[in-house]
């Protein structure tokens, strides 16, 4: 690919500092180069491969979740579905109880995921249109289908085909621009900050959208304290795949540059930012079976460190300092 010699969301001059970060999910030991925008502080990979495709293996954890598997189970389906309505249209009791009860991570992660599409709103009721890019395997339009949401679309150019789900949301190998209609709502659920331009991506979302519409997009920052604390060692930098990891005033400047405007920002980080972190100081790849993502009796962590860190994630969710968030954006 092109190189890419200014920030991909301010458009400024890079810093003198470089950052060689090391591949962490799979533990390849390659390391690239990656540098800090002097003018706004996000961080990007200037020198992107050619070929990416190889740091998205079948097992890759975005497309490797089939949703009629992990969702549409007896049982899973019903208590999915009856979370999902809660959260986008009821009182959110029914989450927030089922939250306390259930101490998945995975179910956590769900819950946080539907709260901040709730956020964006769905202004058309079960007939909001709505589209997720980079949607992976498409668990998140299938959840919204299970919450009574009609024929949710999710596109990405790395689905193996086509698919329609049995609750009637679909899955299109499509990129962005290749995408008909106008969406009431353009998600983008830790997808931007894969992409090489996030500008021309944002441009082509506010071409999708009806009168009124929104764009929701979730991604890590290094405005936050996991950051700082870790630096390179920091998991979401997540090399190469991560091409740039935006600060705060970098999605506020992106956000301009394309004639949007920031409605509303939530922090949603978890324990994450800390123990994978560890894990890269340690050396310990995300994917290793040791690791405290795959199997969490593996871990060196202990519950009560966890549970710490999961503390300190809400405390700093509360203060503007997690190290990922979701953003509302509409026209400006």
């Amino acid at each position: 690919m092109p190189l890419q010699p200014t920030c991909p969301f301010c458009d400024g001059a890079r810093a003198e500092e470089t950052l060689r970060v090391t591949e962490m999910m799979y533990g390849t030991g390659e390391t690239f180069t990656y540098v800090p925008c002097a003018t706004c502080g996000t961080v990007w990979l200037p020198d992107v491969p050619d070929d990416l495709g190889p740091y998205y293996p079948g097992d890759y954890y975005s497309v490797d979740l089939d949703p009629e598997r992990v969702l549409g189970r007896p049982g899973v389906r019903q208590l999915a579905s009856t979370v999902a309505r809660s959260v986008l249209f009821g009182s959110g009791r029914v989450a927030a109880t089922a939250r306390r009860v259930v101490r998945m991570r995975q179910f956590h992660s769900y819950v946080t995921v539907l709260e901040g599409i709730a956020v964006a709103g769905m202004p058309r009721g079960r007939s909001t249109r709505v589209l997720d890019v980079g949607c992976g395997s498409g668990l998140m339009v299938y959840a919204l289908a299970l919450a009574g949401v009609r024929e949710p679309v999710g596109i990405d150019p790395f689905a193996p085909t086509d698919r329609v789900f049995d609750n009637g949301a679909r899955v299109l190998r499509r990129e962005l621009a290749d995408v008909e209609g106008t969406f009431d709502l353009v998600m983008f659920h830790h997808s931007l900050e894969h992409v090489p331009d996030p500008a021309a991506s944002l441009s082509l979302a506010l071409d999708k959208l009806a009168p009124g519409g929104r764009i929701l997009t979730r991604m890590p920052t290094v405005s936050g304290e996991a950051y700082e604390l870790y630096g390179t060692d920091y998991y979401g930098l997540d090399a190469p795949r991560h091409l740039a990891v935006p600060s705060r005033a970098g999605v506020e400047a992106v956000a301009d540059r394309v004639g949007l405007r920031v409605v509303s920002v939530r922090d949603d980080s978890f324990s994450a930012q800390f123990w994978a972190s560890e894990q890269v100081r340690r050396g310990v790849p995300l994917m290793s079976p040791h690791s405290h993502m795959v199997d969490e009796k593996a871990s060196v962590f202990s519950p009560a460190e966890i549970t710490a860190w999961a503390e300190r994630a809400t405390q700093l969710n509360a203060t503007s300092r997690g190290d990922q968030a979701a953003w509302v954006l509409e026209r400006a």
